[in-house]
């Protein structure tokens, strides 16, 4: 397996995407997007117990649209770990 290479999301690689912009007119709130984006992602993965739906096998296949996506959107069931 070959190693992959950062996201980048600035665009000063070679525009793959940038959902901030690039260069001077860069997002000024870039980093604090991030930090919220990883508190959402871990909280998510801490309540929630995620499970395949069945019948719906998990396909990794990307397809290119204006980004690269999924060529069949990913199915999770999110169980609550607990009741509050």
């Amino acid at each position: 397996m070959g190693e992959e290479e950062p996201v980048d999301l600035t665009g000063s690689k070679g525009i793959k995407m940038m959902p901030f912009g690039a260069g001077r007119r860069i997002c000024p709130g870039i980093g604090l997007a991030m930090l919220h984006l990883e508190y959402y992602v871990a909280n998510m993965v801490r309540e929630f117990q995620w499970e395949e739906v069945e019948c719906h096998e998990v396909d990794l296949t990307e397809k290119l649209e204006f980004t690269v996506v999924m060529k069949h959107p990913l199915r999770a069931v999110a169980v609550p770990r607990r009741s509050h």
